[in-house]
């Protein structure tokens, strides 16, 4: 059972922790909160288990002093906010049309394959690696974090699997400035009222997938075998673990891969876009992931590492984080309802611009 403790704001009894719920109404809080409560039996979880929960999506966000758990975070990916100097009817044909256009011209552009000795750089050296090889601009590089990692964390099997899911192009979505709501933060992020914009998402598709499950795999053999001090049904390794510590080194080479990935995006999109004006990166946000972080290890599940002041665009709001939930922040929408927009109310995420479809839907290209 929850209870109400402020607007927008649920919270409830887990097993070792307090889950903390923000979302609409109660009804929804408690179907949260059922889902949310195998995250607060994390071994030496850290009260409170903090929850986001929409129609659109449902994301936590965990801490614990003595264990990493595999099962209680989402695979880091990457989300980008790519801002051009030109609105869509600037282009040259009707707006409903540009988003078909740039598609085309994706799919018709040739991309440099990979072999697995480069693929293990990209996971070693992530952005700064695709920096020397001119995906992306110097001057890009500080909206994703250098964290030098370890490929040798990931296994073969995974190294493999990403030199074939190299040139898959992600989410693409083509927008534009529907409404600016602060127009001070909004101009500092290139966003004027019809300003062409590009959200784009690209994570570590199977070379993830295959890493996590190898390493939750060891974990787990070793849970079976009472060593861990953790169950079968939420394996997690004690932090001063050999186990532990190769899953947080596998983490961070999946997504140091993931950002190597959204620079070639940005290759293109620039490529394809260079005829009618810069395209401007004015954001890179991580969604999921495992962090050690002081005493603790941070899971997340569907939020972003966004601190205070940190850029994001949770489904078509672009808003900066307050800092709150252990620095993230929901990637992912909710209904706004007489002009108050949930986020924002429950002081997660403060609004600056609304995007829209350029025509009568957005341009949105998944591969």
């Amino acid at each position: 059972m929850v209870e109400h403790a402020a607007d927008y704001e649920w919270r409830g009894e887990g097993e070792n922790a307090e889950v903390l719920i923000y979302t609409s109404d109660a009804v929804a809080a408690e179907r949260t909160l059922e889902q949310a409560l195998p995250v607060a039996r994390l071994p030496g979880v850290i009260t409170p288990v903090y929850v986001a929960a929409s129609d659109f999506g449902l994301g936590w966000v965990a801490a614990s002093e003595t264990h990493a758990a595999p099962d209680l975070f989402s695979l880091p990916a990457w989300g980008l906010l790519l801002v051009a100097d030109t609105t869509a009817s600037d282009l040259g044909m009707p707006p409903g049309e540009v988003e078909g256009w740039i598609l085309r011209a994706l799919s018709e552009t040739p991309l440099p394959s990979l072999g697995e000795k480069e693929i293990r750089r990209s996971a070693e050296y992530g952005a700064s690696w695709a920096a020397e090889e001119g995906l992306i601009e110097e001057e890009d590089l500080h909206f994703f974090a250098r964290i030098d990692a370890d490929a040798d964390a990931l296994g073969r099997r995974a190294i493999a699997a990403g030199a074939r899911d190299w040139t898959r192009r992600g989410r693409i979505s083509t927008l534009r400035v529907a409404e600016v709501l602060d127009s001070e933060g909004a101009e500092a992020l290139g966003l004027g009222s019809g300003i062409l914009s590009l959200v784009v998402s690209a994570g570590a598709e199977d070379l993830g997938r295959l890493a996590l499950s190898s390493h939750r795999e060891r974990i787990l053999a070793r849970v079976w075998g009472g060593d861990f001090g953790a169950t079968a049904e939420l394996p997690a390794a004690p932090t001063d673990s050999e186990e532990a510590r190769d899953l947080i080194f596998a983490v961070t080479a999946i997504q140091n891969y993931a950002a190597a990935r959204t620079a070639l995006i940005i290759y293109t999109l620039r490529r394809v876009l260079k005829e009618v004006g810069a395209l401007t990166l004015q954001a890179a946000w991580l969604v999921g992931g495992l962090e050690s972080r002081d005493v603790a290890v941070v899971h997340r599940n569907g939020l972003a590492a966004v601190g205070a002041g940190g850029t994001l665009v949770a489904g078509r709001t672009v808003a900066v984080g307050t800092g709150g939930m252990m620095e993230s922040a929901p990637s992912f929408g909710v209904s706004a309802a007489d002009g108050q927009w949930v986020w924002e109310e429950a002081n997660l995420l403060l609004r600056r611009a609304v995007l829209g479809p350029l025509g009568d839907e957005s341009g949105e290209a998944v591969g």
